[in-house]
Protein backbone atom coordinates (compact mmCIF):
# COMPACT_ATOMS: atom_id res chain seq x y z
CA UNK A 1 0.00 0.00 0.00
CA UNK A 2 3.29 2.11 0.51
CA UNK A 3 4.45 1.61 -2.49
CA UNK A 4 0.83 2.52 -4.47
CA UNK A 5 1.02 5.66 -2.24
CA UNK A 6 4.60 6.49 -3.24
CA UNK A 7 4.05 5.86 -6.72
CA UNK A 8 0.77 7.95 -6.80
CA UNK A 9 2.28 10.82 -5.42
CA UNK A 10 5.25 10.56 -7.79
CA UNK A 11 2.83 10.59 -10.50
CA UNK A 12 -0.46 12.26 -9.12
CA UNK A 13 0.20 15.22 -11.78
CA UNK A 14 0.41 13.16 -14.69
CA UNK A 15 -2.92 11.15 -13.51
CA UNK A 16 -5.06 13.88 -13.11
CA UNK A 17 -3.99 15.51 -16.39
CA UNK A 18 -4.60 12.17 -18.34
CA UNK A 19 -7.83 11.65 -16.35
CA UNK A 20 -8.86 15.63 -17.59
CA UNK A 21 -7.83 14.87 -21.04
CA UNK A 22 -10.09 11.75 -21.27
CA UNK A 23 -13.12 13.84 -19.91
CA UNK A 24 -12.83 16.52 -22.17
CA UNK A 25 -12.70 14.03 -25.05
CA UNK A 26 -15.69 12.39 -23.65
CA UNK A 27 -17.26 15.80 -23.78
CA UNK A 28 -16.17 17.01 -26.84
CA UNK A 29 -17.51 13.24 -28.32
CA UNK A 30 -21.28 14.21 -26.83
CA UNK A 31 -21.30 17.84 -27.72
CA UNK A 32 -20.46 16.97 -31.39
CA UNK A 33 -23.04 14.20 -31.80
CA UNK A 34 -25.93 16.26 -30.17
CA UNK A 35 -25.08 19.29 -33.06
CA UNK A 36 -24.96 16.72 -35.47
CA UNK A 37 -28.22 14.90 -34.78
CA UNK A 38 -29.81 18.79 -34.17
CA UNK A 39 -28.24 19.64 -37.38
CA UNK A 40 -29.59 16.75 -39.03
CA UNK A 41 -32.87 17.35 -38.14
CA UNK A 42 -32.99 20.35 -39.05
CA UNK A 43 -32.33 19.77 -42.73
CA UNK A 44 -34.91 17.08 -42.69
CA UNK A 45 -37.41 19.71 -41.71
CA UNK A 46 -36.35 22.30 -44.07
CA UNK A 47 -37.02 18.90 -46.64
CA UNK A 48 -40.20 18.63 -45.89
CA UNK A 49 -41.09 21.67 -45.52
CA UNK A 50 -39.69 22.79 -49.07
CA UNK A 51 -41.22 19.53 -50.49
CA UNK A 52 -45.13 20.05 -49.01
CA UNK A 53 -44.38 23.40 -50.04
CA UNK A 54 -43.99 22.93 -53.38
CA UNK A 55 -46.66 20.46 -53.59
CA UNK A 56 -48.95 23.17 -52.29
CA UNK A 57 -47.78 25.88 -54.44
CA UNK A 58 -48.47 23.64 -57.37
CA UNK A 59 -51.91 21.70 -56.26
CA UNK A 60 -53.08 25.59 -55.83
CA UNK A 61 -52.09 26.56 -59.37
CA UNK A 62 -53.08 23.11 -61.05
CA UNK A 63 -55.81 22.13 -58.68
CA UNK A 64 -54.40 18.71 -59.11
CA UNK A 65 -54.17 16.27 -56.47
CA UNK A 66 -50.55 15.40 -55.93
CA UNK A 67 -49.58 12.56 -53.64
CA UNK A 68 -45.93 13.04 -53.66
CA UNK A 69 -42.83 14.99 -55.76
CA UNK A 70 -40.56 11.76 -54.95
CA UNK A 71 -40.57 9.22 -57.21
CA UNK A 72 -42.09 5.51 -55.87
CA UNK A 73 -39.86 3.72 -57.47
CA UNK A 74 -36.02 5.32 -56.81
CA UNK A 75 -37.27 7.48 -54.04
CA UNK A 76 -35.61 10.97 -56.03
CA UNK A 77 -37.66 14.06 -55.83
CA UNK A 78 -38.68 15.46 -59.00
CA UNK A 79 -37.95 19.29 -59.37
CA UNK A 80 -40.72 21.69 -59.09
CA UNK A 81 -40.92 22.71 -63.33
CA UNK A 82 -40.81 19.66 -63.79
CA UNK A 83 -43.71 18.30 -61.81
CA UNK A 84 -45.17 20.93 -62.20
CA UNK A 85 -45.12 20.88 -66.12
CA UNK A 86 -46.14 17.34 -65.83
CA UNK A 87 -49.01 18.03 -63.65
CA UNK A 88 -50.53 20.76 -65.58
CA UNK A 89 -50.86 18.25 -68.66
CA UNK A 90 -51.99 15.27 -66.99
CA UNK A 91 -54.79 17.53 -65.40
CA UNK A 92 -55.86 19.36 -68.26
CA UNK A 93 -56.14 16.13 -69.86
CA UNK A 94 -58.02 14.66 -67.08
CA UNK A 95 -60.29 18.05 -66.84
CA UNK A 96 -61.40 17.36 -70.54
CA UNK A 97 -62.62 14.09 -69.84
CA UNK A 98 -64.72 15.30 -67.41
CA UNK A 99 -65.99 17.29 -69.02
CA UNK A 100 -66.92 14.66 -72.04
CA UNK A 101 -64.43 17.15 -74.24
CA UNK A 102 -63.08 13.65 -76.04
CA UNK A 103 -61.70 15.53 -79.32
CA UNK A 104 -59.43 18.00 -76.70
CA UNK A 105 -58.26 15.16 -74.55
CA UNK A 106 -57.37 13.21 -77.89
CA UNK A 107 -55.11 15.99 -78.78
CA UNK A 108 -53.04 15.63 -75.82
CA UNK A 109 -51.66 12.06 -76.85
CA UNK A 110 -48.45 11.81 -78.98
CA UNK A 111 -48.27 11.14 -81.96
CA UNK A 112 -46.90 7.54 -81.28
CA UNK A 113 -49.95 6.93 -78.85
CA UNK A 114 -52.40 7.38 -81.26
CA UNK A 115 -50.80 5.39 -84.04
CA UNK A 116 -49.94 2.44 -80.95
CA UNK A 117 -52.95 2.27 -79.31
CA UNK A 118 -55.79 4.83 -80.49
CA UNK A 119 -56.11 5.86 -84.32
CA UNK A 120 -58.92 7.30 -84.19
CA UNK A 121 -60.53 9.72 -82.07
CA UNK A 122 -63.88 6.94 -82.20
CA UNK A 123 -61.50 3.75 -81.44
CA UNK A 124 -60.49 6.50 -77.92
CA UNK A 125 -63.47 6.94 -76.98
CA UNK A 126 -64.82 3.52 -77.23
CA UNK A 127 -61.47 1.70 -75.73
CA UNK A 128 -60.56 4.49 -73.47
CA UNK A 129 -63.17 7.27 -72.42
CA UNK A 130 -66.38 5.06 -72.34
CA UNK A 131 -64.52 2.09 -70.02
CA UNK A 132 -62.49 5.09 -67.42
CA UNK A 133 -64.63 7.66 -67.65
CA UNK A 134 -68.29 6.17 -69.25
CA UNK A 135 -69.82 9.81 -69.56
CA UNK A 136 -69.26 10.50 -65.64
CA UNK A 137 -66.83 12.71 -63.49
CA UNK A 138 -64.12 11.06 -61.86
CA UNK A 139 -61.46 12.41 -59.18
CA UNK A 140 -58.34 11.27 -59.63
CA UNK A 141 -54.27 11.97 -57.69
CA UNK A 142 -51.09 11.84 -59.19
CA UNK A 143 -47.62 10.97 -58.17
CA UNK A 144 -44.55 10.49 -59.61
CA UNK A 145 -43.24 6.88 -60.64
CA UNK A 146 -39.74 7.17 -62.02
CA UNK A 147 -39.06 9.80 -64.66
CA UNK A 148 -41.23 10.63 -67.08
CA UNK A 149 -43.60 8.36 -65.76
CA UNK A 150 -46.87 9.20 -63.44
CA UNK A 151 -48.88 7.14 -61.39
CA UNK A 152 -52.78 8.49 -61.93
CA UNK A 153 -54.88 7.25 -59.71
CA UNK A 154 -58.57 7.86 -60.91
CA UNK A 155 -62.27 7.18 -58.84
CA UNK A 156 -65.45 7.85 -58.48
CA UNK A 157 -66.73 11.54 -57.40
CA UNK A 158 -69.72 10.74 -55.12
CA UNK A 159 -70.49 14.36 -55.09
CA UNK A 160 -71.01 14.44 -58.82
CA UNK A 161 -72.67 11.36 -59.10
CA UNK A 162 -74.58 11.09 -55.85
CA UNK A 163 -73.64 7.40 -55.18
CA UNK A 164 -73.23 6.40 -52.09
CA UNK A 165 -69.76 3.94 -52.19
CA UNK A 166 -66.61 4.27 -53.76
CA UNK A 167 -66.66 1.21 -55.71
CA UNK A 168 -64.88 2.22 -59.35
CA UNK A 169 -60.84 2.56 -58.74
CA UNK A 170 -58.39 2.57 -61.62
CA UNK A 171 -54.74 2.96 -61.87
CA UNK A 172 -53.39 4.46 -64.86
CA UNK A 173 -49.49 5.49 -65.84
CA UNK A 174 -49.18 8.27 -68.14
CA UNK A 175 -45.83 8.92 -69.30
CA UNK A 176 -45.03 13.02 -70.21
CA UNK A 177 -43.44 14.09 -73.36
CA UNK A 178 -42.23 17.19 -74.36
CA UNK A 179 -42.94 17.65 -78.06
CA UNK A 180 -42.60 20.71 -80.46
CA UNK A 181 -46.22 20.81 -79.80
CA UNK A 182 -45.85 21.28 -75.84
CA UNK A 183 -46.37 18.55 -73.90
CA UNK A 184 -47.78 15.24 -74.73
CA UNK A 185 -49.24 12.24 -72.93
CA UNK A 186 -49.05 8.64 -73.88
CA UNK A 187 -51.82 7.07 -71.66
CA UNK A 188 -52.96 3.35 -70.57
CA UNK A 189 -49.69 2.02 -69.55
CA UNK A 190 -47.80 2.91 -72.66
CA UNK A 191 -44.58 4.21 -72.37
CA UNK A 192 -43.19 4.68 -75.78
CA UNK A 193 -42.05 4.27 -78.81
CA UNK A 194 -37.91 4.22 -79.57
CA UNK A 195 -36.08 3.46 -83.03
CA UNK A 196 -33.35 0.33 -83.10
CA UNK A 197 -32.16 -0.55 -86.21
CA UNK A 198 -29.71 -2.74 -85.48
CA UNK A 199 -28.41 -5.72 -87.58
CA UNK A 200 -27.64 -9.21 -86.71
CA UNK A 201 -26.30 -11.43 -89.47
CA UNK A 202 -25.24 -15.58 -88.99
CA UNK A 203 -25.74 -18.72 -90.92
CA UNK A 204 -27.45 -16.98 -94.02
CA UNK A 205 -29.79 -15.64 -91.98
CA UNK A 206 -29.74 -11.30 -91.20
CA UNK A 207 -32.15 -10.38 -88.35
CA UNK A 208 -33.00 -6.42 -88.53
CA UNK A 209 -34.31 -5.27 -84.95
CA UNK A 210 -36.22 -1.94 -86.28
CA UNK A 211 -38.29 -0.01 -83.30
CA UNK A 212 -39.78 -0.98 -79.98
CA UNK A 213 -42.78 -0.12 -77.86
CA UNK A 214 -43.02 -0.38 -74.23
CA UNK A 215 -45.33 -0.67 -71.90
CA UNK A 216 -46.04 -1.49 -68.23
CA UNK A 217 -46.41 -5.04 -68.38
CA UNK A 218 -44.27 -6.05 -71.69
CA UNK A 219 -42.18 -4.67 -74.95
CA UNK A 220 -42.69 -5.72 -78.34
CA UNK A 221 -40.62 -5.42 -81.23
CA UNK A 222 -40.59 -4.91 -85.01
CA UNK A 223 -38.26 -6.89 -86.87
CA UNK A 224 -37.01 -8.21 -90.48
CA UNK A 225 -35.79 -11.35 -90.83
CA UNK A 226 -34.03 -12.35 -94.09
CA UNK A 227 -33.18 -15.76 -95.27
CA UNK A 228 -30.24 -15.82 -97.56
CA UNK A 229 -29.97 -20.27 -97.15
CA UNK A 230 -30.69 -22.35 -99.95
CA UNK A 231 -33.56 -23.76 -98.23
CA UNK A 232 -36.14 -22.55 -95.66
CA UNK A 233 -35.81 -21.95 -91.82
CA UNK A 234 -38.85 -21.76 -88.88
CA UNK A 235 -37.79 -19.09 -86.55
CA UNK A 236 -38.98 -20.86 -83.53
CA UNK A 237 -39.90 -24.84 -83.06
CA UNK A 238 -42.26 -23.81 -80.00
CA UNK A 239 -41.29 -26.77 -78.67
CA UNK A 240 -40.98 -25.19 -75.32
CA UNK A 241 -42.03 -21.64 -73.78
CA UNK A 242 -39.10 -19.76 -73.28
CA UNK A 243 -36.70 -21.01 -76.49
CA UNK A 244 -37.62 -17.28 -78.21
CA UNK A 245 -36.62 -14.48 -75.78
CA UNK A 246 -34.68 -11.39 -74.46
CA UNK A 247 -31.94 -11.07 -72.85
CA UNK A 248 -30.21 -8.18 -70.40
CA UNK A 249 -26.81 -7.66 -69.60
CA UNK A 250 -27.28 -9.92 -66.16
CA UNK A 251 -28.06 -12.67 -68.56
CA UNK A 252 -32.02 -12.11 -66.89
CA UNK A 253 -34.38 -13.51 -69.45
CA UNK A 254 -37.84 -12.61 -70.33
CA UNK A 255 -39.83 -14.99 -72.84
CA UNK A 256 -42.00 -14.46 -75.89
CA UNK A 257 -45.95 -14.59 -76.40
CA UNK A 258 -44.94 -17.28 -78.31
CA UNK A 259 -48.60 -18.36 -78.43
CA UNK A 260 -49.37 -15.91 -80.54
CA UNK A 261 -46.86 -16.84 -83.18
CA UNK A 262 -48.38 -18.88 -85.89
CA UNK A 263 -45.90 -21.18 -88.13
CA UNK A 264 -46.75 -18.85 -91.15
CA UNK A 265 -44.89 -16.27 -89.24
CA UNK A 266 -42.33 -18.56 -87.71
CA UNK A 267 -41.93 -19.91 -91.37
CA UNK A 268 -39.25 -18.14 -94.08
CA UNK A 269 -38.29 -19.36 -97.27
CA UNK A 270 -35.50 -19.49 -99.11
CA UNK A 271 -34.74 -16.14 -100.56
CA UNK A 272 -37.59 -14.47 -98.84
CA UNK A 273 -37.39 -11.54 -96.29
CA UNK A 274 -40.67 -11.11 -93.66
CA UNK A 275 -41.34 -8.57 -90.82
CA UNK A 276 -42.98 -9.55 -87.80
CA UNK A 277 -43.71 -8.13 -84.09
CA UNK A 278 -43.14 -10.43 -81.21
CA UNK A 279 -44.30 -9.52 -77.77
CA UNK A 280 -42.08 -10.17 -74.74
CA UNK A 281 -43.29 -10.65 -71.30
CA UNK A 282 -41.17 -8.05 -69.90
CA UNK A 283 -42.02 -5.43 -67.10
CA UNK A 284 -40.83 -1.66 -67.70
CA UNK A 285 -38.15 -0.50 -65.41
CA UNK A 286 -35.46 2.22 -65.94
CA UNK A 287 -32.80 0.65 -65.27
CA UNK A 288 -33.87 -2.27 -67.63
CA UNK A 289 -30.86 -3.07 -70.14
CA UNK A 290 -31.57 -5.28 -72.98
CA UNK A 291 -28.77 -6.72 -75.16
CA UNK A 292 -29.66 -9.45 -77.16
CA UNK A 293 -32.87 -11.21 -78.90
CA UNK A 294 -32.21 -15.09 -78.64
CA UNK A 295 -33.79 -17.41 -81.21
CA UNK A 296 -32.52 -20.43 -79.42
CA UNK A 297 -33.88 -23.02 -81.12
CA UNK A 298 -34.20 -21.60 -84.45
CA UNK A 299 -34.45 -24.59 -87.41
CA UNK A 300 -32.63 -24.78 -90.58
CA UNK A 301 -33.58 -27.19 -92.72
CA UNK A 302 -31.17 -28.84 -95.47
CA UNK A 303 -31.14 -32.38 -97.29
CA UNK A 304 -30.43 -34.38 -94.75
CA UNK A 305 -33.65 -32.85 -92.87
CA UNK A 306 -32.63 -30.04 -90.26
CA UNK A 307 -30.35 -28.25 -87.84
CA UNK A 308 -30.48 -26.44 -84.78
CA UNK A 309 -28.75 -23.74 -83.75
CA UNK A 310 -29.10 -20.32 -81.83
CA UNK A 311 -29.58 -17.30 -83.18
CA UNK A 312 -28.88 -13.61 -81.32
CA UNK A 313 -29.47 -10.70 -82.56
CA UNK A 314 -28.25 -7.15 -81.15
CA UNK A 315 -31.27 -5.00 -79.34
Amino acid sequence: MQEIRLWYNQHRKKIWITVGIIAAFIIIIQLLNFFTAKINNNIEEVNTITENDVISEIKNETNVDIESAQSVVSGETISTEKLKSATEVIGEFMDYCNQGNTEAAYGLLTDDCKEQMYNSLDAFNQAYYQDVFGGEQKIYSVENWVGDIYRVRISENMLATGKSNNGYSKQDYITVKETGEGYKLNINSYIGHEEINKTTEDNNIVVEVISKNTYMDREEYTIRVTNNNDTAITLDAKSNTESLYLENDKEGRYPAYTHELTDPMLNIDSGSTRELTIKFYCRYTSTANITDMVFSNLIIYNNQGSEIIEFRAKV
